[in-house]
């Protein structure tokens, strides 16, 4: 009796950043599951992700793209953010369990001046309630378990903080800001410092995400609308994802072909492209660089400069 081979599977042609405007009440894995189903692969990743209150932008990650997350992630972003004064809870936003409540008592000027004012860099502690590892267990599973652990602190950064007015939201003390912050900040962390600091306490009661990397919610599209697409059989992904070789913004791309091709496709930089990266490369401003097909422009390999041994691939690409 024959043992019948197994085929490997297709892999997928659709290869760049799907953004995704994701909804509030949906996690970030139930946004890859729904991206999974409407570009019939498997080989879906994100850039960064959002807690279930959240909203806004996803950079979603299809095909080989999905190598370019350790990058993409690196990237500022920003955030409109609801504040509701007099409240705390465990996990620092609206959805956890009130720990302390506390009369309002200070004007909106003051809340404003406050807010804008909470700027730079700081160390803040890092909420329970949080999928960082602390001896290989996340924060959030000790906090379920009633396991005691030390919450640590990290480096955040925030900048270019600014007022939304909403008349309505703030007679009942809740207040909207707009934001940048770097990689890793936590935004509950900085709403906890200004209820601190305002002496109300305070708990983060919406959020929006309206910038990641290069990218703005504004060019983001619904799940609901592409998936009304899927259905009605006119869906086109390839035509709204963005290619890689414009997904990391501010980096050079050097086009290459024929033999230096080949060798690159093999994991090898020839002598002449060796010769080429040796002009274009600054050190002072690049930190790596594409290498494209000069005849189909699809990424071939990302090159880094290593001190003491030179140019080497970084990220290698198959299509």
């Amino acid at each position: 009796m024959s043992q019948q081979i197994k085929q490997p599977k297709p892999r997928t042609s659709l290869h760049g950043l799907l953004l995704v405007d994701k909804p509030s009440g949906m996690t970030s894995h139930d946004v890859v599951s729904r991206v999974r189903r409407l570009a019939g692969t498997k080989e879906v990743g994100h850039s960064g992700t959002l807690d279930p209150l959240a909203s806004g932008l996803m950079v979603v990650l299809l095909g080989e793209a999905t190598k370019l997350s350790s990058i993409v992630t690196e990237g500022d972003k920003a955030y409109e953010v609801q504040v509701q004064l007099g409240i705390e809870t465990d996990t620092l936003d609206i959805t956890g369990a009130v720990e302390k409540t506390t009369p309002v008592t200070v004007k909106k000027d003051e809340v404003v001046a406050k807010a804008l004012a909470l700027l730079g860099e700081m160390q803040l502690p890092i909420p329970l309630f949080s999928a960082k590892k602390i001896d290989g267990k996340k924060l959030y599973e000790y906090a379920r378990e009633g396991e005691e652990v030390e919450i640590p602190s990290k480096s955040m950064t925030f900048w270019d903080v600014t007022y939304i007015e909403n008349v309505e939201a703030e007679k009942e003390n809740r207040y909207s800001f707009h934001l940048y912050c770097s990689k890793g900040s936590f935004i509950r962390s900085w709403v906890k410092l200004l209820g601190e600091q305002l002496g109300c306490g305070a708990t983060m009661s919406g959020l929006r995400r309206t910038k990641s990397h290069d990218f703005t919610v504004n060019q983001s599209l619904g799940l609901e609308g592409l998936m009304a697409e899927k259905d009605a059989g006119t869906l086109d992904l390839s035509s709204t994802i963005v290619p890689l070789n414009e997904a990391v913004g501010g980096v050079r791309n050097i086009k290459v072909h024929g033999h230096d091709e080949v060798l690159l496709n093999n994991g090898q930089i020839s002598h002449d492209l060796r010769s080429k990266l040796i002009v274009l490369f600054n050190p002072e401003r690049d930190q790596w660089v594409f290498a494209s097909s000069r005849d189909n422009k699809q990424v071939l390999a990302i090159i880094g400069l290593e001190p003491q041994v030179g140019f080497k691939i970084k990220r290698g690409f198959r299509y």
